[in-house]
């Protein structure tokens, strides 16, 4: 019979607690404490008014005798003080003052045989000398014990980060990025991360990612802010923090949907952009093109970039020709598309006519084209652009009321609010506002504001895949602009960017992560956990039982015990405990840090932020 217990039970603590675990255990604690103090406290006057009614104490013959009940109770009382001290003493948190007790005896002692040449000199010599002697050797000892009870690395070394770890990486503090809290001793200590390197976080629909992570910021973050914000809640509940904190906030909602908050309503037009005469004007113009034409999924490129080149010509006709004064906006370049016949002809010949080469190559290629390929590329970029049909979007795009440039001179706020059931067919409007903020403040690389303009793109995937994104995890840390990316789980992004998914989280000085319940994403999140070694113990028992018969019939039993200890492999962090994190908790990644475990509270549950939003929950 052989009796194995599992190396997670004996090196490694469960990873997952329940979500209130151990602030719900601290603040338990508390209340009984309080309510132990709270009952002595009345039965102690309980007992003194019930004393004040008794007959004077006598003894068992009927004699009066002195009363003694205050001595009885000094002595209580004066037990529990000592054993409550005792206990402190010999406790971590007293150990600062044991080894100042203990360095206060060693100094007097010290003291004592060198200036005391008589016999309490020499009595405290012996004992003086077997101190020292103990404190030479435990203070070798003392790392050779380490070295044999200290965990093998045999099969990894992976561990979780503890306060020390993060204290002393600048993890625990006030400055930063809001990450959530940790616990020691009843006190919450505040995470926060303070590079300069992109963000991803990876929550699940409906795990709180809004009130516990993007609104705790959008509150405090000093710097400039453009954030994606799908229901406008966002914008309701931070709005009026943002211009208290001296920021100029604009709204830019089509749908009005924060007006019923008493916002007022900004409009954004990207081809505010394209100067005639600025020498980035053909690349201006395609990077809009390519904001709007979203790639087709059976790999085709021939029909996208042709679309990509009609309507980056149409765009730079509309934003440079003098007929077009008064009309240069995408609502005009969509007018523009619809023309057929003689019209759109005339059109291609009037771009033959402009000074720019872009505008007159587009005219000239669509001239040359024969007519069914000529109106399967029209067909493609009609296609692309139905989203201007809307009158809402049309009017959002009309006029400029801020500059995105400005991001990084002036404190400014920008919410882009686009409801939720909207996102698929009105996110190339999106697209474009996102790709003109990057490239705008990217290329600016001489200012660099006391913090990054922070770009909160909840609902990533939504975006599409956008190459102005891609190209910014991976190269534009540190231009004075910080990407802080949303999904939902990996699975969306290795579906949207393919091969290139990991990017993101290559080149992302910290990664956040929810649980949730896709398979893929938990089983990379565990191997970012990595391994660690444990010792597997083996208990085994064996009996041996043997017996003769005849005249000389004997009997034998034997019992042997063994015990087996060796280095194994464990997953710092298993996929299904991942799936079950609890709601409240969340895995942190920092550059080279250790992987942190941490709690983080809705912002209206937190005493330093639920008075600075206002709560639509109310």
């Amino acid at each position: 019979m052989t009796l194995r217990l599992s190396p997670a039970a004996i090196a490694v603590p469960p990873m997952i607690s329940s979500q209130k675990g151990r602030s719900m255990k601290l603040d338990q604690k508390t209340i009984r404490l309080a309510v132990a103090i709270a009952a002595s406290i009345l039965v102690i006057f309980l007992s003194i008014a019930m004393k004040s009614s008794l007959p004077p104490p006598r003894d068992m013959f009927g004699y009066r005798v002195p009363d003694t009940t205050h001595w009885r109770m000094l002595a209580i009382i004066a037990s529990g003080a000592a054993g409550f001290g005792l206990g402190w003493f010999i406790s971590p948190q007293g150990r600062p003052f044991r080894l100042f007790v203990f360095a206060l005896l060693a100094i007097g002692l010290f003291l004592v045989v060198y200036l005391d040449n008589g016999a309490v000199g020499w009595g405290l010599t012996p004992i003086a000398s077997v101190a020292a002697f103990a404190i030479g050797l435990g203070y070798w000892l003392r790392s050779v014990v380490t070295r044999l009870t200290e965990m093998p690395t045999t099969f990894g070394s992976a561990q979780w980060a503890d306060n020390d770890h993060l204290i002393n990486n600048d993890v625990i503090g006030t400055d930063g990025i809001r990450l959530g809290h940790r616990h020691e001793d009843g006190a919450k200590l505040p995470l926060r991360y303070k590079g300069d390197r992109h963000i991803l976080t990876c929550a699940p629909n409906r795990s709180g990612k809004g009130t516990t992570a993007i609104v705790p910021n959008l509150l405090t973050y000093p710097g400039s802010v453009i954030v994606i914000d799908p229901k406008g809640e966002n914008a309701m509940m931070t709005a009026a923090r943002r211009q208290d904190m001296g920021q100029d906030v604009h709204v830019v909602d089509p749908w009005g949907i924060t007006v019923s908050a008493g916002l007022s309503v900004s409009r954004f037009n990207p081809l505010d952009l394209l100067m005639p005469g600025d020498i980035d004007l053909a690349e201006n113009a395609m990077l809009l093109a390519d904001a709007i034409i979203i790639p087709s999924e059976n790999g085709n490129s021939f029909w996208d970039e042709e679309a990509k080149g009609k309507i980056q010509g149409i765009i730079g006709h509309v934003a440079t020709h003098e007929d077009e004064a008064g009309n240069r906006h995408l609502g005009r370049v969509r007018d523009l598309l619809l023309l057929d016949g003689e019209d759109m002809q005339a059109l291609h010949e009037l771009m033959l006519q402009s000074p720019y080469h872009f505008i007159k190559s587009a005219g000239a290629r669509a001239l040359q084209q024969d007519d069914k390929l000529r109106a399967n590329i029209t067909a493609t970029v009609q296609s692309q652009t139905h989203f201007l049909d809307s009158p809402r979007i049309r009017e959002s795009l009309s006029a400029s009321d801020f500059r995105f440039e400005d991001l990084k001179t002036n404190p400014m706020t920008v919410y882009l609010v686009l409801p939720s059931d909207r996102l698929n067919t009105f996110g190339r409007w999106l697209r474009l506002l996102i790709q003109q903020a990057i490239t705008v403040n990217a290329r600016n690389i001489e200012a660099q504001p006391e913090h990054p303009v922070l770009f909160i793109l909840d609902e990533l995937p939504a975006l599409g895949r956008l190459s102005m994104i891609e190209q910014a995890f991976g190269l534009m840390a540190g231009y004075g602009i910080q990407l802080w990316g949303v999904v939902q789980d990996l699975s969306q992004l290795k579906r949207i960017y393919g091969d290139g998914w990991e990017t993101f989280i290559s080149n992302a000085g910290l990664v956040q992560y929810f649980g949730s319940r896709d398979r893929m994403t938990a089983d990379y999140f565990s191997a970012l956990c990595g391994q660690t070694t444990v010792w597997n113990v083996s208990s085994a028992i064996s009996r041996a039982i043997g017996s003769t018969s005849g005249k000389s019939a004997s009997h034998s039993e034997t019992t042997t015990y063994s015990d087996t200890t060796a280095a194994t492999m464990r997953k710092l962090a298993y996929p299904d405990e991942l799936m079950r994190l609890p709601r409240g908790k969340q895995l942190l990644f920092i550059d080279n840090l250790n992987p942190i475990q941490s709690y983080r509270t809705p912002w209206f549950k937190d005493e330093n932020l639920r008075d600075l939003g206002r709560n639509l929950r109310a």
